[in-house]
This record gives C-alpha cells, sequence and structure tokens, in this order.
C-alpha cells in the first residue's frame, strides 16, 4: 500500500538495503572484467596489468557480497520518521534525534559531490576529481550551533568521503539531504511525509522518543514500487518499512545478474582449457615457450653465479693455503 501523508502518528523507517542489493551487477561485471584481462593479458611482458586484477577481484568480490548480505540482512534504517523528529544514523559512529522544532525549512534542491578516482589508461596513473549531481533530493535545513553539537564529527576518517554530500553549509543554516536514491523510494513521496510531519509537530513541544523494535520488511509488489514509495507494514503496530523490497527482483535485475554469471562461467571455461577463441592455442604455445625459454637463461644465470661463487671461494681457500705456506718456510 501507499503510505498516507494523513497518518502522521506512524513510524516510518527508510533503509539503505534495496540500494545495496542493486550493486551485485556492478560487483559481478568487475570479477567478469578481472578475469577478461586475466584470460587475454600476458603477465610475463606485463607484469604491471596484475594490480587491476587484483583490484578488479577484490573490489567486485567485496560488492558482491555485501549484496548478498544486505539481501538476505535488511540492516538498521538509515533513517526514521517519527512524532518526536527524524532519527539519523551515521552508520559505524553515532544516531541523532532531530525534532521537528530544530528543522527550520524543508525544501527540495539538487546536490553537486564528487569523489576521487584513479586513470590507470594512461602513461601514468592519474588521480582525477570526478562531479555528480544527485537532481530531486529532500533537504531540512538545521540551525549551526545543533548541527556543530548533535551532528558533526570531528574525525575526517569516520565523516567519509560522502560527508559533504549529505550536510552542506547554507549561510548561518545546514541542509541536510536525505537522498531518496538511497533508500529506494521516489522523491515526492519522501518529502510529502516529512513535511506533513514538520508541519504537524514543529509547534508542538518536544517530547522523548518512543523505542520501537526494528520491524521485518515485507514483500512488496512491483506494481507498487513503479507508483511511488512501498510502504510495508512491519509486526510492530505503527511502525513502517519504507521503499522496495531488498529480496524483489525485477526481470530486468535478473538480467543484470544472469549476463555476468554466464560471463563469469565462459571465461572460466576458456581459463581451464574447455575451449580456445581463434588463435589462442597458437598463443599459450608461444608464451609458454617463451616462458620456459626465460626459465632457462634465468637458470643458466643462475648457475653461472653459484659457479662463480664456488670458483671465488676455492681461489680464497687456495690463497689462503699458499699464505700459510709461505709463513712456515720463512718461520724456519
Amino acid at each position: 500500500m501507499n503510505v498516507s501523508t494523513h497518518d502522521i502518528h506512524q513510524t516510518l523507517e527508510y533503509r539503505s538495503a534495496t540500494a545495496i542489493v542493486r550493486l551485485l551487477p556492478t560487483g559481478l561485471l568487475l570479477v567478469f572484467l578481472g578475469l577478461v584481462i586475466f584470460a587475454l593479458v600476458d603477465l610475463d611482458r606485463e607484469p604491471w596489468t596484475l594490480i587491476g586484477i587484483v583490484l578488479c577481484w577484490v573490489v567486485g568480490g567485496a560488492l558482491a557480497g555485501v549484496a548478498l548480505w544486505r539481501r538476505v540482512n535488511p540492516g538498521k534504517p538509515l533513517f526514521t520518521l517519527s512524532p518526536a523528529g527524524i532519527h539519523y544514523r551515521v552508520p559505524m559512529v553515532k544516531e541523532v534525534l532531530i525534532p521537528w522544532q530544530e528543522i527550520q525549512d524543508v525544501d527540495t534542491t539538487d546536490i553537486e559531490a564528487g569523489y576521487w578516482s584513479i586513470l590507470w589508461f594512461t602513461s601514468f596513473p592519474t588521480p582525477r576529481y570526478n562531479t555528480w549531481v544527485a537532481r530531486d533530493v529532500t533537504v531540512i535545513l538545521l540551525p549551526q550551533p545543533f548541527y556543530d553539537q548533535r551532528i558533526f564529527v570531528d574525525s575526517f576518517l569516520l565523516r567519509g568521503p560522502g560527508w559533504n554530500a549529505n550536510f552542506i553549509r547554507k549561510g548561518a543554516l545546514v541542509q541536510m539531504a536525505l537522498h531518496h536514491e538511497l533508500v529506494s523510494v521516489e522523491p515526492r513521496a519522501l518529502r510529502e511525509a516529512i513535511e506533513a510531519r514538520w508541519l504537524a509537530f514543529r509547534d508542538r513541544p518536544a517530547v522523548a522518543p518512543a523505542r520501537t523494535s526494528v520491524p521485518s520488511t515485507a514483500a512488496a509488489s512491483h506494481s507498487n514500487a513503479s507508483k511511488g514509495a512501498a510502504a510495508r507494514p512491519a509486526p510492530t503496530s505503527g511502525v513502517v518499512a519504507m521503499g522496495d523490497d531488498s529480496k524483489a527482483m525485477s526481470p530486468w535485475e535478473a538480467t543484470k545478474v544472469i549476463v555476468p554469471l554466464i560471463g563469469i562461467a565462459v571465461v572460466l571455461a576458456n581459463l581451464i582449457g574447455l575451449w580456445d577463441l581463434p588463435g589462442q592455442d597458437k598463443v599459450r604455445e608461444v608464451r609458454a615457450k617463451a616462458r620456459e625459454e626465460r626459465k632457462y637463461w634465468a637458470d643458466s644465470i643462475r648457475r653461472n653465479r653459484e659457479e662463480s661463487r664456488k670458483l671465488e671461494a676455492e681461489q680464497k681457500e687456495l690463497r689462503r693455503q699458499l699464505d700459510e705456506d709461505m709463513r712456515r718456510m720463512f718461520s724456519r
């Protein structure tokens, strides 16, 4: 069902589980890319490519693992709307209650942020700053003192690279962004839910927040997700989990997972020799022969060095014996 903005006493929970689950195709694609590079590149001639291969496998495997874990374990809400205010969680750092009375305004805006990446396909790896724009983001405006005392995290490492995309200074206020894409809801539905509660509770005295249990997320239909934020009732009365179901998968999303899996299976079959590209067997023979030649010359150099060290030791022993014989002769 769709959440009614008039039912302002409901507690709405927003999780990022679905957005993380949707990273599964990206993780599988990175693993596939690493396997393709490993199959086609001659590591003996271009050993530096091993760095990119390992990065693809590690990052891709980590993304796929986290996505699969979140599919069955949605985790805690990223933020929660209740009559007491917005319960906001800074992952692995702290949880903050933002009373409706502290919010100065609710707005929708575009947010520009950025991140650093490394260009590998150049003569030398080069860092580059990339920018992106999040459209139609719902923001709440908070007083600067409240932000400094209750929300701001002193540690740069704990704040993380995305802090400036969530908290933007605006004069004497701070815009706090509640990204709808992170919690898989429609921007308009999110703003309406926040604004309705803010208008209803902003003039009331602040009260202590009621403790709520974490609901289990029920499955939502694909048709409801396309109309807006799909709400699924939780076992606890008055608490509703918002957003698309992390376990649901549309045909298109399933295709994005199946295609990389097929590609991984095909490349693995190629690596173990079940099939070859045209001319790939000859390339492998040439590489194997070149590898044997390099090994032969490396072994020859190693043997020559060992023989040289042995000869040098023998000559040193002969000189020592000669010096000893000369001392004995003159001592007589």
